[in-house]
């Protein structure tokens, strides 16, 4: 494979520095780094960095790109990118570790070697991670948004029933865990937003006590304010231990009916609130 870092651009460009997408020698390719633009050219590249085993470096102008001698994209912009090969008997380095660094820490200063004796570094980071407690019906459109933006998501339900009548959505494999013992089977730490849904107020009750005793910084119930202030009562001293972090009822004011544009309005107010896009 190859992997294909952005790491600069000036003016309007789709993607921005720290962005990436992987190609296997067959031309295919995960990741965009432009709306469908570039990515068959970079593809062509990328095998001749695969074929060569070595990186390379390739700049876009399309400041005045035309629609006869230019790709024809009309961005105006200007974009570096690293290509960079990923071989098996080199354990795909870089990119293992920068995945390995990832999954135990919330960014990571990555350097890339390019080949002509020059080294280029920025900050990556991690991809939002999101644990969904509650597997209805309405949990699928959640979950089916939250994938397409990038979201490391986990699901969680402690009925049975739930956990096997929900549709396979891709990346995601759902788990049976009684709500008593959340903190046994997850790290809450991992993640940065859990969102409760279970539609149960034992389960509920169960899942904000535990919440409250971790470090979660976002926390979104489902729910009018109404079950949302009884839970509070209920959960006694763990209520104030949530503090600012629970958001109820969670979700961005859209507008809508249904599950599907409740989801959207929960994955809304999770982007507004913890894109990483300005962090870098």
């Amino acid at each position: 494979m190859a992997l294909v870092t952005v790491l600069e651009t000036e003016g309007s460009t789709y993607s921005k520095a720290g962005g990436q997408m992987l190609v296997a020698e067959n031309g295919d390719f995960e990741g965009m780094l432009s709306g469908g633009c570039l990515e068959n050219d970079l593809a062509e590249h990328a095998k001749s960095v695969i074929h060569d085993k070595q990186p390379k470096k390739i700049s876009y102008d399309l400041r005045q790109d035309d629609d006869v001698f230019g790709l024809g994209i009309g961005c105006e912009g200007l974009i570096h990118v690293l290509i960079q090969p990923l071989m098996p008997a080199s354990d795909y380095e870089p990119f293992a570790n920068l995945v390995s660094c990832l999954d135990s820490a919330p960014s990571v200063d990555f350097s890339l070697q390019d080949g002509e004796g020059q080294t280029e570094s920025m900050r990556l980071w991690s991809p939002v991670r999101l644990l969904v407690l509650g597997a209805g019906r309405d949990t699928e459109p959640l979950l089916v948004f939250a994938v397409e933006l990038g979201f490391e998501v986990c699901v969680s339900d402690h009925r049975p029933a739930s956990i096997e009548s929900l549709r396979p959505v891709p990346t995601v494999s759902p788990v049976c865990v009684p709500a008593a013992l959340l903190t046994s089977h997850f790290q809450l730490e991992r993640f940065d937003a859990v969102i409760v849904m279970s539609h149960n107020l034992d389960a509920d009750r169960a899942y904000l006590r535990a919440l409250a005793e971790s470090a979660v910084p976002f926390i979104g119930l489902l729910g009018p304010r109404q079950r949302r202030d009884r839970l509070l009562t209920e959960i006694g001293d763990s209520a104030a231990l949530l503090g600012d972090r629970l958001h109820g009822p969670v979700g961005k004011q859209l507008g809508g009916r249904g599950p599907g544009a409740i989801a959207l309005e929960i994955v809304a107010e999770l982007q507004t609130r913890l894109s990483k896009v300005d962090q870098r």
